[in-house]
């Protein structure tokens, strides 16, 4: 009896370690967690702000002209979806907003909205 107590402590101590080892990488594997892009500056995530900037123009009418991205983050599912923090000037007054746009090999590039950035 003491052999199967000591047997079900360990079997149980080894689960909880285990569990612990792996929540510790939960993150990571999360499918749909937000993940940050470090190269905001590379010329395919600027590229992105600019086609956000031009749907936006499209659907609204608004005289938005693109800036920059200053932050962005990626997750997967269902294709690729881009928040962006970007920097884009209504007539001359540089505005911050954030885009959500979503890359599938289906559609394309689709954005899925635009708001302003509190301040």
């Amino acid at each position: 009896m003491k052999v199967q107590n000591c047997f079900y402590l360990l079997s149980l101590l080894t689960l909880s370690l285990y569990a612990t080892a792996m929540g510790g990488t939960r993150v990571v594997l999360d499918k749909g967690g937000w993940q940050p892009i470090r190269d905001v500056k590379d010329p395919s995530i600027q590229s992105l702000g600019r086609i956000s900037v031009t749907q936006h123009k499209k659907r609204t009418g608004l005289p938005l002209s693109f800036v920059e991205v200053f932050k962005a983050d990626s997750r997967k599912d269902n294709g690729t979806y881009y928040r962006l923090d970007l920097t884009a000037k209504d007539g001359l007054v540089p505005k911050k907003y954030q885009a959500i746009i979503l890359e599938t090999e289906d559609l394309g590039l689709e954005l899925q909205s635009f708001t302003p950035l509190g301040r």
